[in-house]
């Protein structure tokens, strides 16, 4: 099977779709190509819409992104809101990296972290809610 005609996994993110993302979070009604490069560049260029649509194309195959059609500028929404987007990616890591369990992941985590007092304080108070 060539890598073309591999599935494409949704979790798989550049860092440039998920700019394209955080976009689009913010504009629930919809994005054109133009107010993507404007939002992303800072300026607008035409130069600038193949990439950007190459973006947008791969976030499509991933079923992240659709596209209203209907208007003169054709309007880019994002599929999912960014909670269940940042769900399914900790979700997949979990299944691939700690064997699917929460625990593990979730200690190294907080291993990795500094938590002061009043992050460890809210840690505690949310794991004791979750205990109730």
């Amino acid at each position: 099977m060539s890598k073309k005609d591999q599935p494409v996994s949704s979790t798989d993110v550049t860092e440039a779709e998920r700019t394209v993302l955080e976009i689009l979070w913010e504009r629930p009604e919809g994005s054109s190509v133009r107010e993507i490069v404007l939002a992303m560049y800072g300026r607008h260029e035409h130069s600038l819409h193949g990439g950007v649509k190459s973006f947008l194309d791969r976030l499509m195959d991933k079923g992240l992104v659709t596209v209203d059609k209907s208007g003169f500028a054709h309007l880019f929404s994002a599929t999912l809101s960014r909670e269940s987007f940042v769900g399914r990616q900790l979700k997949h890591l979990a299944d691939h990296h700690f064997g699917g369990s929460l625990t593990p992941m979730l200690l190294s985590l907080v291993e990795q972290v500094d938590l002061d007092d009043k992050k460890r304080a809210t840690l505690e108070r949310i794991i004791n809610q979750i205990k109730d």
